[in-house]
């Protein structure tokens, strides 16, 4: 038990920081790294991810039930669902670009709870 809630942490705070970046990547409207070169937009990018990783481990606790496999098959290409999101859509969905964010993230990580366990 104590495993699962560690490595539903470690996977929604890793997964959390990056798309934080990437987020502060974007912000501008247009991907460009130098954006993370502006004062104060790494800390507030890796404060906010961990505030909303706190928010969504025991979400993310939940959906590793069904075994690591699963999260080791289906997690990398749930973040690449969401990086797309974040470089293609978010700047185009205003304000509540964030907010859809965490939404899709939630109903994902749902998703990854119920598929059945990898053999």
């Amino acid at each position: 038990m104590l495993n699962r809630i560690l490595l539903g942490a470690a996977i929604s705070w890793g997964y959390a920081v990056t798309l934080g970046l990437l987020f502060a990547a974007c912000a501008s409207g247009s991907f460009s790294l130098s954006t993370l070169r502006l004062p104060a937009v790494v800390p507030v990018a890796l404060i906010w991810s961990t505030v909303l990783a706190i928010a969504v481990t025991p979400i993310a606790a939940w959906s590793v039930k069904t075994g690591t496999r699963n999260l080791c098959i289906y997690g990398p290409v749930f973040w690449l669902v969401l990086a797309a999101y974040i470089v293609v859509g978010i700047h185009k969905t205003g304000v509540y670009g964030p907010y859809g964010l965490l939404c899709l993230s939630v109903f994902g990580l749902v998703i990854l709870g119920f598929i059945p366990a990898a053999k």
